[in-house]
């Protein structure tokens, strides 16, 4: 069953204090660029290249044109390494997980830290929207170690071929039960799982999910808000 979280007044608290202007204008860059790059740059914005030399191209072109053109204070980071001790107390504490976030931007301007993490996944069919919602995907922020202890991150979803029919299919996905209890959605008592549009970034993300997260890796408020980007992705350009 999904889980109810704690009422709406100190699930949000965190926005009066989280640098959410800053965010807006660093998750805007970002979308922005990437349109750019793949009208501009098509061959080497293409569906046959892997994710994470996508986002690596990517990264690359946000962190030159971050200060000048997206008139930003802070700073960009591709596959920023993480991971898990099996005893952090220990004398020889060993890794046990290993993780790589794909681009997060980062910044301390006016002592307020911003720790924005992007998580980008491929979409052109229901194999993709299970890939999507999966372990490599919007679980890493539910019960994964991404974003630990902080309130909202996004998911950027590459999508191939048909737009509509493609982000259709996977809200459609998103709100059965089943995914709803295994990404442990929360509804915020409207019967709703989907807010759209985004309440964290209504001019740049498509919508939003809400999830609780076990207690170790979740903000004070116990639920992570979870804003969803999506651009194209060219299928076959020459």
């Amino acid at each position: 069953m999904s889980a109810k979280a704690v009422s709406p007044s100190s699930r949000d608290q965190w926005r009066t204090v989280f640098p959410l202007n800053e965010a807006q204008r660093a998750a805007k860059f970002l979308r922005d660029t990437w349109e750019e790059l793949v009208t501009t740059k098509p061959q080497g914005f293409r569906a046959t290249l892997r994710e994470n030399k996508l986002t690596e191209k990517l990264y690359i072109y946000l962190a030159r044109t971050s200060t000048g053109k997206g008139r930003l204070t802070g700073f960009w980071i591709n596959e920023k390494p993480d991971g898990e001790l099996d005893d952090p107390h220990s004398t020889d504490p060993q890794i046990v997980k290993r993780i790589r976030k794909d681009i997060t931007y980062a910044s301390n301007l006016d002592n307020q830290r911003l720790e924005l993490i992007f998580e980008f996944k491929k979409l052109s069919s229901k194999n993709s929207w299970v890939q999507y919602k999966g372990q490599d995907g919007m679980r890493r922020f539910v019960d994964g170690t991404y974003a630990k202890g902080l309130p909202l991150a996004l998911m950027v979803g590459l999508v191939i071929g048909d737009y509509d029919s493609c982000l259709k299919g996977l809200k459609l996905s998103l709100q059965s039960k089943g995914s709803r209890d295994d990404l442990r959605m929360v509804d915020r008592d409207t019967g709703k799982y989907i807010f759209e549009p985004s309440t964290a970034f209504p001019s740049v993300a498509h919508f939003d999910t809400e999830h609780n997260r076990p207690a170790d890796r979740a903000p004070r408020h116990g639920t992570m808000l979870l804003s969803h980007i999506f651009v194209t992705l060219p299928s076959d350009k020459t």
